[in-house]
């Protein structure tokens, strides 16, 4: 197992350590999307031409035949340029630093203090992302001699691209009441390993804790994960929600094993 090569001390003195996503890795996600492209932009070219050679077949005047032509091949180049610039924006800000290539990889986007990468973070990094791809792939040579692999797109964003790792879970002795539900609604891989052992801690720990201490750090340890997961209060009790949070996360490294 690779050791985790960053370092991120929350407010809450909790130290998160994360491993960078390798060049390997990237490049892996970075093909896969890029097929993922082609295959959508050739599918386009298809409909165009089908488009073109349908017109033909329509009765009008030759300047209309043209005007049409026209239309179509301009509404394919708008809509590929769309693709081609929108496709790693659309999908980082709505799976919270994935893309299809990422996630079936296993990497995501972070912002540097920890936190799920924003919005205008990834519009930034996915702008300059073309001047990384060109200039004889200027990009991947910032990438080789920064610290922490960045390019110039995380550099300008203030990002990074990490591993998810998701390990074997370790807590067969844990007791959790029969009316706990995972809780299917979050973006788990937004809890880092770490934050999970100290879930874990938490959970194995609780009966051998005094009666006002388990209550204090529940909610402390509550507090922290909604934070983290953008999750308001539901109105259930902390440890409710820490059991429900520990379920999920257990069933999609599960999950991801049985893959």
């Amino acid at each position: 197992m690779n050791k985790p090569d960053y370092l991120i001390s929350t407010p809450e003195n909790v130290d998160l350590h994360l491993e960078l996503a390798g060049l390997g890795n990237r490049i892996f996600a970075c093909s896969i999307d890029t097929l993922i492209n082609y295959a959508i932009i050739l599918l386009l070219a298809l409909l165009c031409a089908l488009g073109v050679g349908v017109v033909e077949y329509f009765p009008m005047a030759d300047r209309m035949r043209t005007i049409a032509d026209y239309a179509i091949i301009g509404l394919t180049i708008i809509v590929v340029l769309f693709i081609f610039f929108g496709y790693h924006i659309f999908f980082e800000g709505l799976w919270q630093g994935q893309s299809p290539g990422k996630r079936a990889v296993g990497i995501r986007v972070i912002e540097l203090n920890g936190q799920p990468v924003s919005w205008p973070a990834v519009i930034i990094r996915n702008l300059i992302r073309v001047v990384d791809m060109g200039l004889m792939l200027i990009g991947l040579a910032v990438m080789l001699f920064d610290r922490t692999e960045r390019r110039l797109g995380d550099l300008a964003a203030g990002t990074l691209v990490i591993r998810e790792r998701l390990p074997a879970p370790t807590d067969q002795n844990l007791t959790i009441k029969e009316t706990s539900q995972p809780t299917g609604f979050v973006d788990i891989g937004r809890i880092s390993p770490k934050e999970y052992d100290l879930l874990v801690s938490f959970l194995s720990r609780r009966e051998k804790l005094s009666k006002s201490q388990r209550p204090l750090l529940a909610r402390r340890l509550e507090h922290y994960l909604r934070a983290r997961l953008n999750e308001p209060p539901a109105g259930e009790s902390p440890e409710l929600f820490l059991e429900r949070l520990y379920l999920a996360y257990r069933a999609r490294a599960t999950s991801g094993e049985d893959a």
